[in-house]
């Protein structure tokens, strides 16, 4: 049967377990004051037994000191009797291993309520019931991640080809220099590692021209900034005469149009006279008379 969660007749519901925690807690106890209870009888009895054994020796030095043999040899042998046979009425030769056995079971194995506490959390922790903050990260677990390995596989890789440079080196030695016994694995070793040489060598060289280049253009930079105020007052003169020189190409064609202008309206107008002050008389002289009668109109030819 699917009971829901939060119903109260669930099983693993926080107060059915907070329930079951404290029956366990209260079983521990009664458990505990229990074992308790029998470690404190078996001590007073091993009290009583020692305190027995004690006195028979006493009295059986007694009796070794007034001359009294066979009776002290049974005193001793009842005394030893009396401490080797148990409360059961069977002899026990490892009463004191037992009494500290017993109190340890009265105090408890650390260890394993440890590894039991640690099983019970676990459990918890996978029902639901109890979570802890970042519980489910890698820094909780004490676990590291892929690309953390790549550096120490790196650093094995760079080991094992200097242990192979170092053997072809140690083989050339030996064979004067020559590498005609080589294999082909050896070769092709000794090829990846001249070609990972040059590749580091060209990464240097290209690192130093980059700085070189990165020099010679702060250089540049400074030196530029204190010719860049008389290459813009250059610059706005330039700028002004170029101006110039267009405003004066701009006026000469506004006049040749004006003139062109005029001579179009001369030729319309040269037999008919003058049509702008509507006298009737003829115009001579050109454009430019015809603009200077249009501006005195009592001119005549």
């Amino acid at each position: 049967m699917n009971i829901l969660r939060h119903k109260k007749w669930h099983v693993r519901t926080k107060e059915n377990v907070a329930r079951v925690r404290r029956d366990e807690a209260k079983a521990a106890e009664e458990e505990r004051a229990r074992s308790e209870r029998a470690a404190l009888a078996e001590h007073e009895d091993r009290v009583r037994r020692l305190k027995t054994r004690a006195s028979t020796a006493a009295v059986a030095s007694a009796g070794d000191i007034f001359g009294g043999g066979a009776g002290n040899e049974s005193a001793a042998t009842a005394a030893l009797s009396a401490a080797t046979v148990g409360a059961a009425g069977h002899v026990n030769l490892f009463a004191e291993l037992e009494e500290q056995e017993r109190t340890n079971t009265a105090v408890g194995n650390r260890e394993y309520a440890a590894e039991r506490k640690k099983e019970q959390d676990d459990w918890e922790s996978k029902v639901g019931i109890m979570k802890r903050f970042a519980e489910d990260t890698k820094e909780y677990a004490k676990e590291s991640e892929w690309w953390q390995g790549i550096p120490l596989v790196r650093e094995k890789v760079e080991k094992k080809t200097a242990a192979e440079d170092n053997k072809l080196e140690t083989n050339k030695s030996k064979g004067g220099g020559q590498t005609k016994f080589m294999t082909e694995e050896e070769k092709r070793t000794l090829k990846k590692m001249r070609k990972k040489k040059e590749g580091k060598e060209r990464r240097k060289e290209d690192k130093k021209e980059r700085r070189k280049n990165k020099k010679r253009k702060r250089h540049h930079s400074s030196s530029s900034a204190q010719s860049s105020s008389t290459d813009s007052e250059t610059e706005q003169r330039r700028k002004a005469t170029k101006l110039d020189e267009l405003r004066r190409e701009r006026m000469v064609r506004e006049r040749q149009e004006q003139v062109k202008q005029d001579e179009a309206a001369f030729r319309q107008t040269g037999a008919k006279g003058c049509e702008s002050c509507n006298c009737g008389k003829p115009s001579r002289g050109g454009p430019t008379a015809t603009l200077q009668h249009a501006v005195q109109p009592g001119l005549g030819p």
